[in-house]
């Protein structure tokens, strides 16, 4: 008797279990999110997935799609859709809870990424003002410094630390070897506001270089206000916009190459490092885990609507 009760709530607990669980649904529809156009991970992955018109185009993509400010809001909608598609920078996606995507058979690393064999790869650039375009002479020579600390041994382990990609080297002079030649650093820096702005996916970086070095350089007030990689550009060297109060900074950031149009004067602009755009979906969603350019444009498009159409 106590046999026949044992399996009877043995088979009771299987069976809910086999209830409770759940199984993802492929024949669902693909729920599609991007970025902005003003957004250098917008650019970098269409471009990358060769449907480089979408970049600037939102009439392209399918009509359901989401649009999104940024990568923490694409984090959240994607972990709140089990069957969502967006994509992300590679330095956001550890702790995301996201599943990344391998793309045309290789994973988004960083050793992928540097030994050029994994696709999305971006560079994380910078651009200042013109010389003698700054509030002052004192803001202008701070802005140098960090230019000039972003290539030191120091900068680069901050820029690693928080999800850059850059080759670190020995050979990298360190702050203390170079920080003669920027006297500004000795002087009382603690009046000066510099404006920091640009793209969301350097964002991190950036927070982190000036927190860094601002106790190295007179204690200057980094103000930080990132709305995506064109506000770079603009803030900088637009005419039109760069002395706008809203628009204007010192030293911006993109996650992409600059445009033809966006053409920085000579020694305004340079690279700081390598990222990657990675596709990613659902923890729940064990439909796919790899992705070519084109499963991603047929998703984005429309053309392919479900889940089961991918791969």
């Amino acid at each position: 008797m106590k046999k026949i009760v044992l399996l009877a709530i043995t088979g009771l607990v299987i069976l809910g279990l086999s209830a409770c669980g759940t199984s993802f649904d492929s024949s669902a529809t693909i729920n599609v999110y991007t970025r902005d156009t003003e957004s250098g991970t917008r650019e970098a992955f269409f471009t990358g997935i060769a449907f480089d018109d979408a970049a600037e185009d939102d009439a392209l993509l399918v009509a359901t799609k989401t649009v999104v400010s940024g990568n923490s809001d694409m984090v959240a909608k994607i972990k709140a859709d089990e069957f969502g598609l967006g994509y992300i920078s590679l330095s956001s996606l550890e702790g995301s809870g996201l599943v990344g995507l391998s793309f045309d058979g290789v994973t988004a690393s960083e050793a992928n990424v540097l030994n050029d064999t994994y696709g999305l790869k971006r560079p994380f650039n910078y651009m200042t003002r013109e010389a003698g375009d700054y509030s002052s002479n004192e803001v202008e020579a701070v802005v140098e410094a960090i230019v000039a600390y972003m290539s030191t041994q120091e900068g680069k382990a901050i820029i690693a630390e928080n999800g850059g990609i850059t080759n670190l080297s020995a050979s990298d002079p360190t702050w203390s070897s170079i920080a003669a030649d920027y006297s500004i650093c000795s002087a009382d820096n603690s009046s000066l506001d510099v404006k920091v702005g640009g793209s969301t996916s350097v964002e991190k970086i950036a927070t982190a270089l000036t927190a860094d070095f601002k106790g190295k350089c007179g204690n200057f007030n980094p103000l930080h206000n990132h709305e995506g990689s064109s506000a770079a550009y603009k803030g900088t060297q637009n005419v039109d916009l760069k002395d706008d109060a809203a628009s204007y900074l010192d030293l911006g950031f993109a996650s992409r190459g600059f445009k033809d149009t966006e053409a920085g004067a000579l020694g305004t602009f340079g690279q700081i490092c390598w990222d990657a755009v990675v596709a990613v979906v659902n923890s729940a969603n064990t439909a796919v885990t790899n992705v070519t350019d084109a499963d991603l444009k047929k998703a984005y498009e429309g053309t392919s609507k479900t889940w089961d159409e991918i791969n």
